[in-house]
């Protein structure tokens, strides 16, 4: 036993030897929390701020004598109730926080302070890993030891983020009810103490149910510290809460997570993610697109059913990405699907096949038979089928074929010009996942929606590649530039041949196509014209098309690889067709002119015969 107790004795001995050299030196090595903070800065297209690693420096600061008391005390108590008693962190709430993310198998409960909490506002990122704990440990120690509670308690107050680009208590009082502190009522300031916790899960504007259930949360808080009365916690409780509107702000809904997230991934990868270098960082994220996108998601998803979606805009010609989504809501999910999940494309990749058709010598009147076939190539026979095991049973055009998805066609096309054609297209995409076999004309090929809006914004550009990108530029402080975008587009594909294809991308909506069924985009075209192709596997649906002006796709289906019902094929054409009409309201979207090597013919898109009363499509000048 005594041996025990001498072992305890030198254990304490040394932890408090540790504790007392830490405090030594956090009180003789200086800190100051005035000094010009590091800090990465993320600017939209429009050159306004997307996103500050930290506060705004030059932001309005709130004195702590301008905070009222009970706000003071109300953070306190939820935030750290040995605030004033601790030195920067409190062992009671690490073990408890411990004991309950133990008991739950994962993290329910964080056990950082006021204090640990102003230093990674001031001087870090939200980074979570052990040796950022470490670093925000030793910065509470040095606050602590150099400034007073009541400096600190107003440096967390004014550093808090609320989401919507809103840092400080006080700002959040004017964005949320368009009030000044001292006018906010009890219901109100439980509202603000909730938010920062999640901002993106918190917030008013985003999750009004979670942002209730977390404000009576804390309202049942006040009430057992003896802050407020029980007759005032009732009142508080059964108070509607009105707050200020901002419709004309296209950030205010959170809809730029997602593009966020892709850009700080980058700037790690690039070595560049540290808060020892001031980051001003240039993007093309456009506000008023991504909130296209997403108001065509809300328009078309449930957000109760596990059913997912990702999507992407894109700029021709630049290869911009304007905008994205990983999911159909980012406080449910932050996996990001639209860069991360390769999925099969399945008949979206066919018109990459018939534009290496075209190079061969195929026109848009091609035909081949579409009845049930057995084909037999090396690994034995294959025999491909038509969606609902329908076939015109006659000769059908390549305008035909693209506009009913024809999947005979496809294959007879594909094993004609040898399958190593689309799969070396497919490598010069940096499709690397490419296999080498009959059914790839199908879509069998996995991509992202990353990836496959790369291939048909390279249509969209009259055949000029240049991989998408977000960031177009990094400078320092010194506006030393650290990364800068490539600006130089490769020639990957012949312009009037990309042309004659772009305008056969119509045909999926051009009634003049009608066989055994309707055109596949039938009913969900956009007003502007556009090209576009659909694709549907089990599992999977797909829309990717594009103007001169946006390309856009979408994958719709569900994580866990279950089967798509037929009911929800529709998804992903609903989420393509509202965010056209959204970014083209009227309709007046550009379309492409023929090159003087182009010629315009009325046709029979069914046999690809010359028709007067036929549609217009392009032919290469024989």
């Amino acid at each position: 036993m005594k041996h025990w107790k001498k072992l305890l004795f030198i254990f304490i001995y040394v932890c408090l030897s540790i504790l007392l050299a830490i405090y030594t030196y956090a009180m003789l090595d200086p800190l100051d929390i005035n000094e010009t903070r590091k800090s990465i800065t993320i600017y939209d297209t429009n050159g306004d701020v997307l996103y500050e690693s930290n506060f705004k420096k030059n932001m309005e600061w709130t004195s702590i004598e301008q905070i009222p008391e009970f706000i003071q005390d109300a953070f306190v108590s939820v935030e750290d109730r040995r605030f004033y008693n601790h030195a920067g962190f409190d062992p009671i709430r690490i073990i408890k926080a411990l004991k309950n993310n133990v008991m739950s198998g994962g993290v329910v409960e964080g056990g950082s302070t006021i204090t640990q909490q102003y230093a990674k506002n001031l001087f870090l990122t939200n980074e979570q890993t052990i040796s950022r704990k470490i670093q925000e440990f030793f910065y509470a120690t040095r606050l602590e030891m150099q400034y007073s509670k009541a400096e600190i308690l107003e440096g967390y107050l004014n550093t808090l983020y609320y989401g919507h680009g809103i840092y400080g208590v006080r700002n959040a009082a004017k964005f949320f009810f368009n009030k000044e502190l001292a006018d906010l009522d009890i219901a109100q300031t439980a509202m603000l103490i909730g938010i920062p916790n999640g901002p993106s899960l918190y917030s008013p504007y985003l999750h009004p149910d979670y942002a209730k259930a977390r404000q009576e949360l804390i309202l049942s808080v006040f009430v057992q510290r003896d802050l407020i009365s029980e007759d005032e916690y009732q009142a508080a409780m059964k108070e509607q809460l009105t707050y200020a509107s901002h419709e004309d702000d296209q950030n205010v809904y959170g809809n730029e997570e997602y593009f966020i997230t892709v850009v700080l991934e980058e700037l790690a990868q690039k070595n560049l993610l540290d808060k020892s270098n001031t980051l001003q960082v240039y993007t093309s994220y456009d506000p008023k697109v991504q909130k296209a996108l997403m108001n065509s998601i809300d328009a078309s998803m449930d957000k109760e059913d596990p059913l997912e979606c990702a999507g992407i805009v894109l700029e021709p010609f630049t290869s911009h990405v304007l905008a994205i989504a990983g999911g159909k809501d980012y406080t449910i999910s932050q996996f990001n699907r639209a860069m991360y999940a390769k999925r099969q494309v399945a008949s979206t990749v066919k018109p990459l096949l018939y534009y290496n058709a075209l190079c061969q010598g195929f026109t848009p009147s091609t035909t081949f038979i579409s009845q049930p076939t057995t084909f037999q190539v090396e690994s034995g026979e294959y025999e491909p089928h038509n969606y609902g095991n329908r076939y015109p049973y006659r000769e059908i055009s390549m305008i035909n074929a693209i506009s009913m998805s024809d999947n005979i066609y496809a294959v007879k096309t594909h094993l004609f010009l040898g399958t190593t054609t689309l799969h070396h297209s497919l490598l010069d995409f940096g499709i690397e996942q490419s296999q080498e076999n009959p059914s790839e004309a199908l879509g069998t090929v996995n991509m992202s929606v990353y990836e496959l809006g790369n291939i048909y914004n390279t249509f969209a550009s009259e055949g000029l590649y240049r991989e998408a990108t977000f960031i177009q530029k990094v400078v320092d402080e010194e506006n030393n530039v650290l990364l800068e975008a490539d600006t130089q587009n490769k020639r990957l594909m012949d312009r009037d041949k990309t042309l004659v294809l772009n305008q056969m991308l119509t045909s999926t909506y051009d009634m003049r196509n009608r066989t055994t069924s309707y055109p596949t985009m039938t009913g969900s075209v956009p007003k502007t014209k556009v090209g576009v192709k659909s694709g549907t596997s089990d599992w999977d649906g797909w829309v990717a098309g594009f103007n001169p002006v946006y390309t856009v796709a979408v994958w719709t289906g569900y994580d866990d690889n279950r089967l798509l019902e037929k009911t929800h094929y529709e998804e992903a054409k609903s989420i393509f067709k509202k965010t056209f009409d959204e970014l083209f309201p009227q309709g007046d979207g550009p379309w492409y002119a023929p090159s003087d090597a182009i010629e315009t013919r009325y046709v029979d898109p069914i046999s690809g015969q010359v028709s007067s009363q036929g549609s217009p499509y392009w032919y290469l000048k024989e």
